[in-house]
Parts: C-alpha cells; sequence; structure tokens
C-alpha cells in the first residue's frame, strides 16, 4: 500500500514536472502574440486596413457584431500620423491604443469636431513645432500629444443592419492613415523686418 502510494505520487510530481517545462518553452511563443504584434504580422505600417466581418481570433477580440471595424498602424517617434476620413450619418469612434495595448485616447462623432474624423498624434517635439508653425489643417483637427513611440488606431463604424453596410463601407475605405510633419507656413509675399 504505502509503496502504491510513493509511486502514485512519483508519477504525478513527473507529470507535473513536465506540463511545468512545456508551458515555459511555449511562453516565447504565446506571450509575444498581442495585438500589435498580431497586426504587425498582418498589416504594413501606415495602411489603413478593414477587418473582415468575423474576426474572431483576429487581432483586436470583444468586437461588437453591430460594428464594422478598421485598423492602422503607426509608429509616432519621427514623424507624426493623420487620421481622417470622410463625414458620415452613422456613429463612428476612433481609439487610439500604444503597443502595450492601453488606450491612449478615444474619440467618436460627437465630440469630434463637425462631427469628423480629423485626428493628429504626435510626439512632444512635433507639438513643440506645431506650437510655433500653426498651420492651417490643425484649426479643424483635434491634436493629440503622447510620447508613445508606436501603436494603432481602431476606427469603428456602427452597421446594425444590411441596410447600413454599404454607408459602413464607403466611411472605412475613405478613412486615411498617413504620416504627418507640420508643414511651415506660406510665405505672404511680404517684406520681413530683416529686408
Amino acid at each position: 500500500m504505502w509503496l502504491r502510494a510513493f509511486y502514485f505520487s512519483l508519477c504525478t510530481l513527473v507529470a507535473a514536472g513536465l506540463v511545468h517545462i512545456g508551458i515555459v518553452l511555449l511562453i516565447p511563443t504565446y506571450g509575444t502574440r498581442d495585438a500589435y504584434a498580431r497586426l504587425s504580422q498582418d498589416t504594413a505600417m501606415l495602411a489603413f486596413k478593414m477587418l473582415p466581418d468575423d474576426v474572431s481570433g483576429g487581432p483586436i477580440s470583444d468586437v461588437d457584431p453591430f460594428f464594422a471595424y478598421g485598423v492602422c498602424r503607426f509608429d509616432i517617434s519621427r514623424d507624426g500620423v493623420s487620421i481622417s476620413a470622410p463625414k458620415t450619418d452613422a456613429f463612428w469612434s476612433a481609439t487610439i491604443v500604444n503597443e502595450d495595448g492601453s488606450v491612449v485616447y478615444s474619440l467618436n462623432n460627437r465630440t469630434a469636431i463637425d462631427g469628423k474624423l480629423d485626428l493628429l498624434l504626435l510626439n512632444p517635439v512635433l507639438v513643440l513645432r506645431l506650437r510655433e508653425l500653426q498651420p492651417p489643417e490643425i484649426e479643424n483637427a483635434i491634436v493629440v500629444e503622447s510620447d508613445m513611440k508606436a501603436g494603432f488606431a481602431v476606427v469603428r463604424v456602427l452597421r446594425p443592419d444590411d441596410s447600413w453596410q454599404q454607408q459602413a463601407k464607403l466611411f472605412l475605405d475613405g478613412t486615411k492613415c498617413s504620416a504627418y510633419v507640420p508643414s511651415p507656413p506660406v510665405d505672404s509675399g511680404q517684406p520681413t523686418a530683416s529686408q
């Protein structure tokens, strides 16, 4: 009886040890499969991509079936990013997420200027340059300052039934994600004090 209990305990410890070793060896493979890493495999930098309707197992989770989704991956360590979309009557929202998966900024058609998606995401150095130059494109844009290096934007638009499908597709097809560097002001042709 005692020998059986010892044998059973020994087998249990060996099996637990093998499971533990297997888990430790799989951590580098599965532990780095966060949303940013998965998007890096599926999307090009600064290329807005619509997600398929069936996004189960995709890079983002907890998706609402009444919305159509699109994503854009970016790096703002040197250049900023501009995210814009055409105006639509449907509800939309845009969320900026850093590479660690934390939400940095979120807005929707009710909080945006004139209900239009026009967002500039800049690092602190570019924000200083933007304040100095005051380019005209910032008048109707929402400027977000962040010290993150890289991340992605998730844009979604309401599509409660098939009759909204075309409007949602037009909105996501028209969504642009591009690099942004503040442009210098246009010279008005008037002489400056040094001339």
